[in-house]
């Protein structure tokens, strides 16, 4: 034997073969998305992410169950699944339950009860959800018109990434600064809700003021001699101008703008 041979050693381990597990829901997601997508094996996926606990994936076969996407439409036992995804935290499962409500799929329609889907999920940050939740508001749909805090939200759910447009809503020169800083509070999902719901409240207070008066003046006004009606807008305007907050909102707002002030 050569002394210079190296002595034999101990056989080398043998390299330990790892394989990275499967995450279900980004299996699903990626068959979701691909193109073409393969709604019938995402759905296999997603069933299997929401048995292995994950309430995003119990939405996503809500969704394919409600769209009838890989599997037999039922939107009856769609919605079941998305209020329970909802229930369980998925920002996805609140959007989506949030259209369901809006809509009426699988159920009655509740137009307020959509808007608070949808609320809960944009304070997650879920930019389709902020830019249906700017729609509501703008509209005035389950909820009273606020399109000072819609452009706002409208401006927050672009910074998110949504790629929805909303088509003929414009910014007013006077409003950008307020826009602006609303949409830095909106981009604290600890006051989202918050937030909305403040704004709501006040606009409530303001219109149980307003419509009282303006009926009260409609009924009265031709009865009064003219020296007394200028004492009475006389009277009004020192009214708004003492009262604050309520005051900036008792003006005429513009017809696209709606309250373009900003009191909390």
């Amino acid at each position: 034997m050569n002394s210079r041979d190296p002595a034999p050693g101990p056989n080398p381990p043998a390299a330990a073969i790892t394989t990275p597990p499967i995450d279900p829901l980004q299996q699903a997601l990626d068959l979701f998305h691909a193109t073409p997508p393969d709604y019938r094996r995402a759905v296999g996926w997603f069933r299997a992410a929401a048995e292995s606990g994950s309430c995003d994936g119990l939405a996503m076969l809500g969704l394919c169950q409600l769209e009838g996407l890989g599997m037999a439409a039922d939107a009856v036992a769609a919605r079941t699944l998305l209020e329970r995804a909802a229930a369980l935290g998925s920002a996805i499962g609140r959007f989506q339950f949030g259209r369901a409500l809006m809509t009426g799929r699988g159920g009655p329609a509740d137009e307020a009860a959509g808007l608070s889907a949808y609320v809960a999920a944009a304070a997650l940050g879920h930019a389709e959800a902020m830019f249906n939740l700017a729609n509501c508001l703008y509209a005035g749909v389950g909820c009273l018109p606020d399109r000072l805090a819609a452009k706002a939200l409208y401006l927050r759910s672009r910074t998110l990434g949504c790629t929805l447009r909303a088509q003929g809503v414009l910014v007013h020169k006077r409003e950008l600064k307020a826009v602006r800083t609303l949409a830095q509070r909106f981009a604290d999902p600890s006051r989202l809700v918050y937030l909305v719901q403040e704004r709501q409240q006040e606009l409530a207070l303001v219109q149980a003021v307003v419509q009282p008066r303006a009926r009260q003046t409609q009924g009265t006004a031709a009865k009064r001699p003219k020296p007394l009606r200028q004492a009475g807008r006389l009277a009004a305007g020192v009214v708004a101008a003492m009262a604050g907050t309520l005051g900036q909102y008792l003006r005429p707002a513009s017809r696209d703008a709606g309250p373009t002030t900003i009191n909390f």
